[in-house]
Order: structure tokens, then sequence, then C-alpha cells
């Protein structure tokens, strides 16, 4: 079989089954229930700003508290959602000072969102007297066109694999939003249903940017190796650093979600870990693989031991970069939290034996430790695939 012919049927086998797992896991995760949890009662809907009617603001005194001042606009907007679409509302955006930092009022061509209040008081109602509050920036918008621009950029750049990567890009957030998570909030065993998403959103992502090949085969069991190796430390060190998952507020909300089938906290860290690192190993173990495909079959008699020692030290030049990737990302997206620790805590020793941050620390480091396991064992898998030279390849050239 040529390999034009056989790469398209790889690639659309593969796009038929992401398809399928995504259908089934789906509706085995929910379970017969809702993806999100229960509908929400109240009416949210998108709405213009078309211009601005007035601004009041009344100052109200609290005992020792000196006082707090209320600012109320009053505007026009026209519903773009909902069963008010196209009609033009009167609302209000009251905004106090109990807080430094104040929200931005609304200006004209503002889109938001605005919630439903009736005479009464109670929200998600609709009577001739229903005052309408505003709620929140639509901030969605501008995100979509961001994310169109870099999807853009991607297949300008990257062409036919371009496009593949945006594809497989979808899929995987498709896995997490449609079955991880469903999966999660009903209560599965979120170790397993972890690992399952890992290991589809390897395969995916491989077999659909690379195609099916040695090359896609050794980078997806090195990678697989990483996030098992990711895993188990996470589990080894679950006991002596007595990890209980609850993390924040947000944990504790979530705990308190289901009380008859309540959800797993200390699994969430295992699946945080697990989803946290498998980008950085897909990095690494597709770098170690096609550069040691290269490697041999620019020299085809170099022995397996040769091609495995080659392939370990690319990688000594690829952990302190990747190492660096995962520690900064993570520190990065908990710079807030970790300002604030600071802040009130004077006590180092203190800070760093806080849970949030010393689970924040085991991401960190678990995730650079499946790194440097992936580097090895890519290059072990690749030194026995590769071993009989371009015969083993062949089938990426037939």
């Amino acid at each position: 079989m040529k390999k034009p012919q056989r790469t398209h049927i790889i690639y659309a086998c593969t796009l038929v089954f992401s398809l399928l797992f995504l259908l089934v896991g789906n509706r085995v995760a929910q379970g017969g229930g809702r993806i999100f949890g229960a509908a929400v009662e109240e009416e949210i809907f998108r709405a213009q700003v078309l211009r601005v009617i007035s601004e009041d603001k009344d100052t109200y005194d609290t005992a020792g508290a000196g006082g707090f001042t209320v600012t109320t606009i009053t505007f026009e907007a026209r519903a773009l959602s909902g069963s008010r679409k196209g009609k033009t509302l009167r609302c209000v955006q009251e905004i106090d000072n109990m807080f430094a930092l104040q929200s931005p009022k609304v200006q004209e061509g503002d889109t938001i969102l605005l919630d439903v209040l009736d005479e009464e008081g109670a929200q998600g109602t609709a009577h001739a007297g229903d005052r309408y509050l505003f709620f929140d920036f639509v901030r969605t918008s501008p995100l979509l066109m961001l994310a169109l621009v870099f999807a853009l950029l991607v297949v300008f750049f990257g062409r036919k694999k371009g496009f593949d990567t945006v594809l497989s890009l979808v899929l995987t957030v498709l896995a997490i939003f449609t079955v991880l998570v469903p999966a999660v909030l009903t209560g599965r065993n979120i170790y397993l249903w972890s690992l399952l998403i890992c290991v589809f959103i390897v395969m995916t992502n491989l077999l659909l940017v690379q195609g099916g090949s040695a090359k896609s085969l050794t980078a997806a069991l090195g990678c697989v190796g990483g996030v098992l190796a990711s895993g188990l430390i996470m589990l080894l060190m679950n006991r002596p650093m007595h990890i209980t998952g609850l993390l924040d507020e947000e944990s504790i909300f979530l705990l308190q979600l289901n009380p008859n089938n309540p959800i797993n906290i200390k699994a969430t860290v295992f699946c945080m870990i697990l989803i946290g690192s498998v980008g950085a190993l897909m990095d690494v173990s597709m770098s170690i693989a096609s550069a040691l495909q290269e490697i041999r079959e620019k020299e085809p008699s170099l022995p397996a031991k040769e091609l495995m020692r080659s392939g370990f030290n690319i990688g000594k030049d690829m952990i302190g970069t990747m190492a660096n990737t995962l520690v900064l990302a993570y520190i990065g997206g908990s710079m807030s939290i970790i300002l604030l620790m600071i802040s009130y805590s004077a006590n180092l020793t203190q800070m760093l034996n806080k849970e949030l941050i010393a689970v924040e620390i085991l991401q960190s480091l678990a995730g650079s430790m499946s790194v440097v396991i992936a580097i090895p064992l890519t290059s072990l898998i690749c030194s026995v695939f590769y071993r009989g030279g371009k015969k083993t390849l062949r089938v990426e050239s037939e």
C-alpha cells in the first residue's frame, strides 16, 4: 500500500475513533445526567449598551467603618439573546467602593450580560415590572477572536500540519470538557478517567499531526510512560504529604456539590498533575523520537546502544529548558496566590507547609521528573524499534 493512501486511512480512522470516543465517553461519563450539573434558574442574557442615561452616587454610613458610596448607572441596552432579543431595555449598574479595585463603568457599545430582577427582588422571573441589572462584561467574544487569529497563524505557517495541530487541539479540549469533567462531576473513578483521557490526547495528537509511523509509536509509548511516572510520583507522595485535596474554597464547594456521591477531592490533585504534564511530555518524546529517527536514517549501521546514548545526549539539552517551562508555568498560574500567601505569612516555613503551596510545588516537581524519566525511556524504546535500521523504518517511506 502506498504511503499517501495508508496515511489517509490512518488519518480518517483516527478522526472516526476520536468522534466515537467523545460521543460514547460523554454518555458514559454523564450517566444520564447533565454535563455541567443543574440548570441555572436565573436568566442571564447578552445585550449591547446603547446609551448611558444617568450616573448617581449615594453615600451610606456604617458603624465603625466610616461609610461607603454606591454609584448607580442607568443605561439603555438592546437584548442580543434570550426571550427579549431585539428589545430595548432600561438597565442599572451598581458599583460600590468597598474594594479598592472597582468594576469598570459601562459605556456605549459595550457587550454585556444582564440579569433579571423583578419588583420584589426575585431573580429569574419575567414580570412587567422587571429590572435589568448589569451582571458582567462579555469577554468570550475577544477571546474567540484571539483564538481564531491563533488558528489562522498556525495554519498559515504550518499548512497541513498546522491544520492538523488545530484539529488535535480542538479534540483535546473537547475530551477534557465533554468527557473528563462530566466523569469527575458524576463521581466516576478520577484516576482511571484521567489516565484514559491522557492516553487519548497523546494518541490522537500524534496520529493526526505525525501520522501512523514508528516515530509516532515510540513517541506515544515514551509519553505514556512519562504520564504513568507522573501519576506514580503523586501517589507515592500522597501519604507522606497528607494530601486532602482541600486546597481552596472551590475545593470545599466541589466536595459539597453532591453529598450523596461526593467527588474524590484528593483524586482531583492526581488529575491536575497528569493533565498539566502531558503537553510537555508529548513535546519531549516527539523531539527525541524524531531526532533519533533522523540519526538512524543517516547512519543505519549505528548500534542500538549508541543510538540510545545519542538520545540521552539530546535529552540533556532539553531537560533544563523543559523543567523550567513547567515550573514557570505553575508559578505564573499561581502568582496571585503566592503573593497573597507571602504577604500574610511572615514565616516561610508556615507558608511552604500550606497544602495549596505544597501541591503547587508537587505539581512542578512531578511534571519535571516525568519529563526527565520520559527522555531515557523514549530513547530506549527508539533504540529497540529502530534497531533494524531502514528495514524497520520502511513503513514510513512505502
